[in-house]
């Protein structure tokens, strides 16, 4: 159990999980820390607002209190004490008032202990203008929360008093702020483990396209070093017999030097083809020029007696009427490809057609053979890299199985498309179609 965890963690899908498990988490707890700050914030708001409002009115509040203070004092009637409460703030009723003496004692004792029972009996000098947090204990044995204010006042009709102390009660935004809390903490944490499941998701789903050209890179170079190994292998028995037959002449061991020959050819043909595939991987490189239609004619030309030195029937087609612009290497490379692909799978009755044409939106090259043709399960990897439709074919007959590979990166490389068909009755028909306001770029 513990060797697989270990296993797990070692792995690269864990690593990605981890990076994107650790930024979920952190934008999650920034967030909740900034939704709550901000909560925080709106609710205890208007109740600072308030307190400052009351203290930029000290004057008026004082006056007020002192005469509520007084009617409570002259054992006025309970209607009447509630009269003046309700009149002495102005709307501003959850506004409470605690007035101080220079000496800091209270001068509204009487009705600060029906409101508060318990009493803050000095003013601390270092609190003064500021808005605070403070607990206090009812009369009914209830501790309240409030925001209090502590500033200096003067008044002339109560100069005695220094200080008054505005404070609002904030139980109840207490609780809608605990309810809010825990509601925010209950869906970011719902969210943080969805992320959990998205990180899962997403380290499989990045990792996805590397282990894939991994896995390519793996097989090509199994497939290269399994392509490479038979020519050494002949050329090692090749020259290990040369060693055994010191006194022969190079007469006498031509057939093995010329076996030997046609190996360092194979060799020199597969490393040509892998140094120009890797090549392109990291980016083709084209050179647009303009290319004239009897360019193609001169080209037919050469494929012409390559047919006829291999018993091909081969027939051209120039129907291009105008100057295209394309990279005239890369252009040539991909019809040789195409044409001698189309040599290899003939027989000996072959039949080969190169046509090349353009119209108003494209130009477009189609080459049909009479050969065994293409499956449709080939046709999905007839461009894979030494894929060969006949396994059964050596190297001379049938080649490395990366020409079309080469195709298909040059077409790609000049934004064109290249498609495999059915040739009726048999054979295969490669056409490829570059659009004309992308051609060659």
């Amino acid at each position: 159990m513990l060797n697989n965890i270990q296993k797990k963690i070692s792995t690269g899908t864990f690593s990605h999980f981890f990076h994107f498990f650790a930024v979920f988490t952190g934008i999650f707890v920034i967030m909740t820390i900034i939704i709550l700050q901000i909560m925080r914030y709106g609710l205890y708001s208007s109740v600072d607002t308030t307190l400052q409002n009351a203290a930029n009115n000290a004057s008026d509040y004082v006056t007020r209190t002192m005469e509520r203070s007084d009617s409570i004092q002259s054992d006025n009637t309970i209607n009447e004490s509630g009269k003046n409460k309700s009149s002495s703030n102005d709307g501003l009723s959850n506004v409470s008032v605690l007035l101080y003496d220079c000496n800091g004692k209270i001068v509204n004792a009487l009705d600060a202990f029906i409101q508060f029972g318990s009493l803050t009996t000095s003013v601390n000098d270092d609190k003064i203008g500021e808005i605070s947090e403070e607990k206090m204990t009812t009369i009914f044995g209830q501790t309240e929360k409030y925001h209090v204010l502590t500033v200096r006042v003067y008044s002339s009709d109560y100069p005695t008093i220094q200080y008054a102390t505005f404070l609002i009660s904030v139980r109840q935004l207490d609780e809608a702020n605990e309810r809010y809390v825990t509601i925010t903490i209950t869906v970011m944490v719902i969210f943080w483990i969805i992320s959990i499941l998205a990180s899962v998701y997403l380290a499989n789903w990045t990792r996805k396209p590397i282990l894939e050209s991994y896995e390519k890179q793996k097989r090509f170079v199994e497939n290269a070093s399994h392509e490479l190994r038979t020519p050494l292998a002949v050329l090692q028995n090749r020259l290990e017999s040369l060693f055994r037959r010191p006194d022969a002449t190079i007469l006498d061991n031509s057939e093995s030097i010329a076996a030997s020959l046609d190996e360092v050819r194979n060799m020199r043909i597969l490393t040509t083809n892998l140094l120009n595939l890797a090549r392109r991987d990291d980016g083709l490189k084209v050179e647009l020029e303009e290319i004239h239609p009897s360019t193609f004619n001169e080209i037919f030309e050469n494929y012409q007696m390559i047919a006829h030195e291999n018993n091909k029937k081969f027939t051209a087609h120039n129907l291009v009427n105008r100057p295209i612009k394309s990279d005239k290497t890369l252009l040539k490379q991909l019809m040789t490809i195409l044409f001698d692909n189309a040599i290899k799978y003939t027989g000996d009755d072959g039949v080969i057609e190169f046509t090349i044409k353009t119209t108003e939106r494209q130009t477009i090259l189609t080459i049909a053979d009479n050969g065994p043709g293409v499956s449709d399960a080939d046709k999905q990897k007839i461009f894979d890299r030494f894929y060969r439709v006949d396994k059964a074919r050596t190297r001379q007959q049938g080649g490395f199985g990366l020409g079309l590979s080469l195709a298909k990166q040059i077409v790609d490389a000049l934004k064109g498309d290249i498609q495999v068909k059915d040739n009726k009755p048999k054979g295969t028909i490669f056409e490829v179609r570059f659009n004309r306001h992308n051609f060659g770029k």
